[in-house]
């Protein structure tokens, strides 16, 4: 895990909103099992999923909480499995010792299944009146999925957000009579900006991405999420010369298919323009073919993206053309 300044992790907005997820939980959880539940102040660092587990070799329980309406993406929270068996057994009235008996063999039957299930749809529901309170835009948050796993299940389990990159709250969790446990939620870093127009890290170039398709513009934005790129985008031709005319845009991600006037064409266009025909252009397309990779680049692309492409494969054609930074002059 890389670890950093809360300062840089946590804008104000940010920070207030984690503050009062953190609370709410706390507290309703408390009236939810009869017993006080609690989660301390959390330490804060930016890491994938893949490297929380990688680091760790515990038993865990999933919950994780889908966003829909005006966001988009999911909240993983992972507690040890321990503790959910803890919770389920609360929630079913189970006498202390059968519920110590459970904990040390880890043992998740049906009823505690159901159990911890119910919780988590509490708890999402939770998370859900927090975030319509705070955010600016409507949200709907909702349990997407809740599950036990441990490390070689976990990629399977987690497959989609996996690898990408949150910002990590990692607290104890305390519940009365019982030893302390672990506590861990993820806000995903793409979210940052989208909720409150924050950002993680400063942004020294601009990106502009062309494309028509809104999940691919999500997709990227996503894998830049955690870099000096921000992202701007644009749908067609003219969106993106408005962008090329307001904004200094250091690198052009450009689809070939694309409404109105197709990504080729647009390319020319931008080349033989005086004060954009210097930006580094590389292209992208799910189908590409050998006359269209030819033609873009005698269009004047620099370069070519074959959809999908993983964040790795983004990151090494970007690095390529990204501003280098000038040296000092010493005259």
């Amino acid at each position: 895990m890389t670890e950093s300044p809360e300062t840089n992790l946590c804008p104000p907005r940010l920070k207030e909103l984690m503050d009062n997820t953190i609370n709410k939980l706390s507290n309703d959880c408390t009236s939810l099992l009869g017993k006080n539940f609690g989660i301390t102040k959390p330490i804060i660092e930016i890491t994938t999923l893949k490297e929380f587990i990688n680091s760790n070799e515990e038993n865990y329980f999933l919950i994780k909480t889908g966003l829909e309406d005006s966001y988009d993406g999911y909240i993983p929270s992972i507690i040890q499995l321990r503790d959910a068996i803890k919770i389920s057994c609360v929630l079913l009235g189970f006498e202390e010792k059968d519920i110590k008996e459970r904990i040390h063999k880890e043992h998740l039957d049906t009823d505690c299944t159901d159990a911890i299930t119910e919780f988590s749809r509490q708890f999402s529901g939770i998370i859900d009146s927090v975030f319509r309170n705070k955010l600016p835009k409507p949200v709907h948050a909702k349990l997407s999925l809740c599950t036990a796993f441990h490390k070689d299940n976990a990629k399977e389990i987690l497959h989609d957000i996996f690898s990408d990159e949150f910002i990590s709250l990692s607290s104890l969790l305390l519940i009365q009579g019982f030893d302390t446990g672990k506590f861990n939620m993820f806000f995903p870093i793409e979210s940052v900006e989208e909720f409150f127009g924050e950002t993680v890290h400063a942004k020294s170039a601009n990106i502009l991405v062309t494309d028509d398709s809104s999940t691919d513009i999500r997709v990227i934005k996503r894998y830049l999420s955690n870099t000096p790129f921000r992202v701007i985008t644009a749908h067609n031709a003219n969106e993106t010369f408005a962008v090329l005319q307001r904004e200094k845009i250091q690198l052009i991600l450009l689809d070939c298919i694309l409404p109105e006037q197709s990504g080729i064409e647009i390319c020319r266009n931008i080349k033989k323009t005086p004060y954009t025909k210097g930006i580094p252009l590389i292209m992208m397309s799910g189908k590409p073919t050998h006359e269209t990779v030819i033609e873009s680049l005698k269009a004047g692309a620099r370069d070519f993206l074959v959809k999908p492409f993983n964040k790795e494969r983004l990151l090494q054609k970007i690095d390529k053309y990204k501003p280098k930074k000038k040296l000092a002059a010493l005259f």
